[in-house]
Parts: C-alpha cells; sequence; structure tokens
C-alpha cells in the first residue's frame, strides 16, 4: 500500500477514522493523503435553516455567507492541522487538500488524482428510512471508486 486517502468533513470526521488511517499509513509506509471538503451544501441548509428558524431576517446574504464558508475553511484548516501534527508524532508521510464542493463529486475528483490504494471514510448514524429518502453519500462512494472503500462507523 502506497497511498491512502482520508476524507473528513464536519460531518465526517471521527477520531476513530482518523486514527485508523494514521496506523495504517505507519505500518505500510504509505502517504497519507487528508482530503477535507467543505461541503457547500452543508453550509447553504445551515444558513437557510438559520434564516427558517428565525436567527437572521430573511434570505440570508451573500456577505452572511460568504462568512460562514470562511469560518467553515477556518475551522477546516484548524482539524487538518490536528491530523498533521499527529502524523507527524508517528512519523507518517502526510499530505491535506482543502477544497470546496460537493462531498461526493470532489472526492471522486480527487481520488482520480491521487489513485489511492485505499480511502478511509467515517460514516454517520442515521436512521435506514433517512439513508432511503437521502440516499448515502458513503455507499456511492463505495460502488463509484476504483479502489478500496473502508467505511468507520462513527460510534
Amino acid at each position: 500500500m502506497k497511498k491512502i486517502l482520508l476524507l473528513i468533513s464536519f460531518l465526517r470526521s471521527s477520531p476513530k477514522a482518523i486514527e485508523e488511517a494514521l496506523q495504517l499509513a505507519k505500518k505500510h509506509g504509505a502517504e497519507l493523503v487528508v482530503f477535507f471538503v467543505i461541503d457547500v451544501e452543508y453550509a447553504d441548509k445551515i444558513a437557510h435553516r438559520l434564516a427558517d428558524e428565525g436567527w437572521i431576517g430573511g434570505k440570508p446574504s451573500e456577505q452572511f455567507y460568504m462568512s460562514l464558508l470562511r469560518e467553515y475553511k477556518l475551522q477546516a484548516e484548524a482539524k487538518v492541522r490536528e491530523v498533521e501534527r499527529r502524523a507527524a508524532e508517528l512519523g507518517v508521510t502526510v499530505r491535506s487538500v482543502i477544497k470546496s464542493g460537493s462531498i461526493l463529486p470532489e472526492t471522486l475528483r480527487q481520488a482520480d488524482l491521487e489513485d489511492p490504494d485505499l480511502i478511509i471514510v467515517t460514516r454517520r448514524k442515521r436512521s435506514s428510512l433517512s439513508r432511503l429518502i437521502f440516499g448515502s453519500v458513503v455507499k456511492a462512494l463505495k460502488r463509484q471508486a476504483r479502489c478500496e472503500v473502508r467505511v468507520i462507523d462513527e460510534e
């Protein structure tokens, strides 16, 4: 195994998945690519939900939305630095990439660029009905990725 792609986002970032990716990279002498997707669909839902609940008036302004994305990026950078620090402690070669977009297409694009041997992703706890209605990024990723996808369930 030469390269592991660790997919993280605000909804997909479990300490268990991060530690497993780090330990596998160390065991196999593989490069770990930490891929953080700033899911713009999630940011859009947050902005609209705040408006719907009356926390902000009317339709979210462009300025509000851009501020939300900037904050999201700052938190993404902090999370990536945390993983990089842990990788340095373990002597794991790590490289980080942060992209904005929709999580599935961005991950598939990055996987095509990186050509990893393994993708590690966290699966969030959700009801079967929720998965049926809204679909599953993990299921689609497993179906479409050209390499093994290891799923780590949230605890």
